[in-house]
């Protein structure tokens, strides 16, 4: 995620929130300290309550500002679904939100989540008359599989008698083959 935009330089502050989702993407929100997000920005740790109060805010702050990135840099302003072999390669698309998602950070139902959101758009846009309830569990399908890949794929695998190292180009194109099954389910096309 970046958070700089042409309107303003990279900070400290952005570098902090650049941290908090590279760190959240490989690992578990609970086990990152504030010395660590600010290792990982490459700033003062005294930086982190300057900018926020704790590095649980800090992190707060990311969650929230991950999912309008995911929207407008990765879904082209919400016109299109993320790329499939992006999701596969960058961890801080769907590895962050699995890594916060298994600790519980989405429990509010309140909650917005733009990029579901704009994915389920998508899907009624491209099938106006088909049915609600099989547009939402598709998203939750699909979402279900990009949130997995980072956290589970290597486990299921090794469990399944595979090598990721030896199988792996198998393991993702059928990956891939089960996810363009399901976008094709809502008429959306995708790339990957």
């Amino acid at each position: 995620m970046s958070a700089s935009t042409a309107d303003h330089p990279f900070s400290s502050r952005d570098a902090l929130l650049e941290a908090a989702v590279n760190l959240m993407s490989r690992r578990s929100p609970s086990t990152i300290s504030g010395r660590d997000l600010a290792t990982e920005a490459g700033v003062n740790y005294g930086l982190v309550h300057y900018y926020f109060e704790s590095a649980r805010d800090l992190m707060s702050e990311a969650r929230r500002l991950h999912g309008p990135w995911i929207v407008e840099t990765l879904m082209g302003g919400g016109t299109r679904p993320v790329d499939s072999e992006s999701a596969l390669e960058d961890r801080r698309i769907f590895g962050f939100i699995a890594h916060v998602a298994l600790e519980d950070g989405y429990l509010d139902p309140s909650e917005h989540r733009p990029a579901m959101d704009a994915l389920l758009g998508l899907v009624r846009e491209a099938d106006p008359d088909g049915d609600p309830v099989h547009h939402r569990a598709t998203v939750a399908a699909v979402t279900l599989l990009l949130l997995g890949w980072p956290i589970f794929v290597e486990h299921n695998a090794r469990g399944l008698g595979l090598d990721p190292d030896v199988d792996g180009e198998a393991i993702r194109s059928r990956f891939l083959g089960v996810l363009r099954s399901l976008y094709s389910s809502v008429g959306l096309e995708v790339q990957g």
